[in-house]
């Protein structure tokens, strides 16, 4: 099949995500524009360089397409024209050229785009001295994805080289855009598809809420906050030795290091991370400029006692799995789970790792890629690729602003690398718990000058650990929300009185108690305190649905229900004894009751580390929530 002037097209399934994604935004949202230059280190001929370009744009005929919303859906047309303009800007003269030039580029790449008026992608070549240019590209990532920049970009230097050094220019090596759209419908149609959504499905159907680094979400906006660290050849190749140690890629030990991460800052057991897979199987797809990456979910069971070659096979098992499985979208499976509207994640940070070289030369002079923007960030994105020339890696750690700050981003950078740096050098038993995020200096929250006692034993359970740090710091602070805060020692004293009420009530190992709640101190002393009684504490978010509130304790049958006095009135029959803290009767029972650690011979029974601590239900988004 071949798409003539006119005649319109559906979209792909990756030009279909994006377009559905730009359009949820509001449309002075530039969030979509992905942007590259190229620093070429020596003079450029310019009226070449235009007779390269325009030769270039030619070709590629992802940049001629138009879309339009129809009664069919959105659908595209190759127009038999592009906007072959190069712009000029001359920035020699600025105090410093390069920040010059970064700046225009930064405040064009926050120009809000119409999918349906354009101009969709725009050309600039920047002087900044006779031996010094910058060619930047910009262009909505319904257009291209960063394989399909690389593949212009490769094209551009190709034509400039051959025409600088009075040679025929190369044949095009790109394949028609249609033969996506081919491969696709073949895909779609076959069983290879059957099997991957089976795969896809089954994978996730039972996973937890994705966490991260931050609560909540927000639309991803064109400005986002950006770290940059430079990793030398020397190490790299350190991370590169680790790897083969472990017996994985370099790549999937930075994979395994984030999951690492974001388990210790989190405490999560079940970590999902969102993978970038360039999806271009086949000769064909290799050769076509246009969008086809996808973003496909890793999930890895971590907890304190998982060792690292533990972490690390594990992250080459649902690599491979994964790698295997990428052509089915995550358009999709969002659909599939039922994600597709709403806040909920499908996964946490999204780790890319650019498996190709950008680095290509203009005629005889050497060049560096700069990357700008690879388009939305919704939360975090953690970037790996080569360094200049191919030495070293480059990591970028980009945020949406709206979630993290500068400092909360400069600190997850910080503490990140702390953790790479430790995992090169460990051996495949150590466990993350034997890891450390804290920098040099720094303690583990002790009072300043005190001696620190000796580490808990391996059996101490969770409420005996918490116990001897509040007998250590009874003035720290351990929790804050909203402007109030609790000290370790009132903390404590709080729980325990609490945990004895629960107790005289009937909680105790083997017990849960549900916790209907909202995110307040309150919550925090009602966690520890059931975890004091040495039952299991069931979180019931108070803005969940009514039903799901009955399903979840149904399902879970708890003895006891901690709850608010704002709270209680609106919450569903859950079958269990209710105390209703800011009750003036609980108040009174709470009060009476000592406000010291308790003992096993207080509880129902002997709390071991064994013992259930919390349960926690899935979703529910694709049948009944499971605990």
């Amino acid at each position: 099949m071949s798409v003539h002037e006119d005649s319109s097209r559906p979209l792909s399934g990756a030009q279909e995500g994006v377009w559905f994604a730009h359009q949820r935004l509001d449309h002075a949202n530039a969030a979509y524009n992905t942007g590259e230059y190229v620093e070429i280190h020596g003079p450029v001929d310019a009226e070449l360089f235009e007779t390269a370009l325009r030769r270039t744009v030619a070709e590629t005929e992802t940049l001629r397409l138009r879309f339009a919303e129809t009664a069919d859906g959105p659908r595209a047309t190759l127009s038999s024209a592009a906007d072959r303009t190069l712009h000029f800007v001359d920035v020699s003269a600025e105090a410093d050229p390069h920040a010059a030039a970064e700046a225009w580029m930064r405040a064009d790449l926050a120009t809000a785009v119409d999918l349906t008026e354009g101009p969709l992608f725009r050309q600039v070549l920047f002087q900044a001295a006779p031996d010094r240019w910058f060619w930047y590209l910009r262009a909505h990532h319904i257009l291209l994805d960063g394989y399909g920049f690389t593949l212009v970009a490769r094209r551009l230097a190709e034509t400039y080289s051959a025409l600088a050094t009075g040679q025929d220019v190369p044949a095009c090596p790109f394949a028609p855009l249609d033969r996506l759209l081919d491969d696709e419908r073949a895909y779609r149609a076959s069983e290879r598809f059957a099997r991957d959504r089976a795969y896809w499905t089954e994978r996730f159907a039972d996973a937890p809420e994705a966490v991260g680094l931050t609560e909540g979400s927000a639309p991803p906006a064109a400005a986002f906050l950006r770290r940059t660290t430079h990793l030398t050849a020397a190490e790299a190749e350190r991370l590169s030795d680790a790897a083969t140690r472990l017996g994985a890629a370099r790549n999937e030990l930075f994979l395994a290091a984030v999951a690492a991460y974001l388990h210790r800052v989190t405490g999560a057991p079940d970590v999902v991370l969102g993978l970038p897979t360039m999806s271009r199987l086949g000769s064909t797809a290799l050769r076509v400029p246009g969008t086809v990456s996808n973003i496909l979910p890793v999930r890895l069971a971590v907890h304190p006692g998982t060792t690292v070659g533990e972490l690390v096979g594990a992250v080459v098992s649902e690599v491979r799995d994964v790698r295997k499985h990428q052509q089915y979208r995550g358009e999709d499976l969002r659909r599939d789970l039922k994600l597709l509207s709403g806040d909920r994640r499908l996964y946490g940070p999204v780790v890319n790792l650019v498996p190709f070289a950008q680095d290509l030369p203009f005629g005889e002079h050497p060049t560096t890629w700069h990357h700008l923007s690879g388009g939305a960030i919704e939360d975090l994105q953690i970037t790996v690729r080569l360094g200049a020339g191919g030495n070293g890696l480059k990591i970028n750690f980009d945020a949406n602003p709206a979630l993290y700050t500068e400092a909360e981003l400069a600190d997850h950078e910080g503490r990140f690398l702390l953790l790479l740096d430790q995992l090169a050098e460990a051996d495949a038993g150590q466990t993350l718990a034997a890891t450390s995020l804290l920098r040099s200096g720094e303690d583990p929250g002790y009072a300043a000058g005190a001696a620190q006692d000796a580490p808990a034993p391996a059996d101490a359970t969770l409420p005996a650990r918490f116990e001897a740090q509040a007998a250590r710091t009874p003035e720290a602070v351990a929790v804050t929300y909203e402007g109030a805060s609790l000290s370790y020692g009132e903390l404590n004293a709080r729980a325990n009185r609490l945990a004895r009420l629960l107790v005289e009530r009937g909680a105790g190992p083997g017990h849960i108690v549900a916790l209907a709640l909202p995110r307040s101190t309150e919550l925090t002393v009602g966690l520890l305190a059931v975890l004091k009684a040495g039952a299991a504490y069931l979180p019931l978010d108070p803005a969940y649905p009514a039903e799901r509130i009955r399903s979840v304790t149904e399902d879970a049958a708890p003895a006891l229900l901690v709850t608010g006095a704002q709270v209680a009135a609106a919450l569903p029959e859950t079958g269990a004894t209710a105390i209703v803290l800011g009750d003036a009767d609980t108040d009174r029972d709470l009060v009476a009751r000592a406000d010291t650690d308790l003992t096993d011979a207080e509880r129902l029974s002997p709390l071991t580390p064994g013992d259930a601590a919390y349960v926690i239900h899935t979703s529910g988004s694709t049948g009944r929530p499971k605990g």
